[in-house]
């Protein structure tokens, strides 16, 4: 039976995960070279905007990412990833022969890029950020007319999503003793958040997998 290497999470799964952005890839098509242009963006997920939410930044005014609005952007939220090797399998050490891996989780929000030239706009968003990463910072000690003259150089980015897929590869099409080796060995290099997903995610999955298939055989 072919059992695919990467799962799709769920909308609400995907949207969860966009909650919690930090730095993601803005990524768009030049509208004279029909190119893509990718720039690494701190964003901040707004779900109120539209169906499924905005995702919200900026870029510096020379940067002229922000005027690719004629085409779909794309925001790429990546997850923790780890390379994995068969060392960590029990199955592997007994003699099955399999090769090493690549586990990740990504999402990717799909959307029409809106503009914001607004100082009101970009000061929010900017306030936004900066609670979002950084509670103790205070943006009213910045002296206004600095503050003015800084919002002036940026440009604020809205991608206002129409789509949103997120990819899991966790393991899941391992063995639950397997998936508790891999998660053992990423605990190992402290690696404890991706192994906790591993946990919550992939071992549920393969067990009930398992327990499927021992009931298959119960009833021939």
């Amino acid at each position: 039976m072919y059992v695919p290497r990467h799962f799709r999470m769920s909308t609400d799964e995907a949207r969860s995960a966009l909650a919690h952005v930090q730095l993601a890839d803005l990524v768009t098509v030049d509208p004279e070279t029909l190119r893509p242009v990718l720039t690494p963006v701190p964003f901040v997920y707004d779900p109120s905007v539209g169906e499924l939410g905005a995702m919200q930044g900026h870029l510096a005014r020379p940067n002229t990412q922000w005027s690719h609005t004629a085409h779909p952007a794309l925001v790429v939220v990546r997850g923790e990833d780890a390379y994995v090797t068969p060392d960590w399998y029990p199955s592997y050490r007994a003699g099955t022969q399999t090769v090493p891996t690549w586990n990740y989780e990504v999402v990717q929000a799909t959307g029409r890029l809106v503009t914001h030239t607004d100082p009101e706009w970009i000061e929010n968003h900017v306030r936004a950020l900066a609670a979002t990463h950084d509670a103790a910072y205070d943006l009213d000690c910045v002296d206004r007319d600095a503050l003015a003259g800084m919002i002036r150089a940026l440009v604020g980015i809205e991608v206002v999503i129409t789509s949103v897929e997120g990819k899991s590869k966790l393991s899941q099409n391992r063995s639950t003793t397997d998936i508790e080796g891999v998660a053992t060995g990423l605990d190992s290099l402290g690696r404890d958040g991706l192994a906790t997903r591993m946990r919550s995610v992939s071992l549920p999955y393969a067990a009930a997998r398992e327990s499927a298939v021992e009931r298959a055989k119960g009833n021939r």
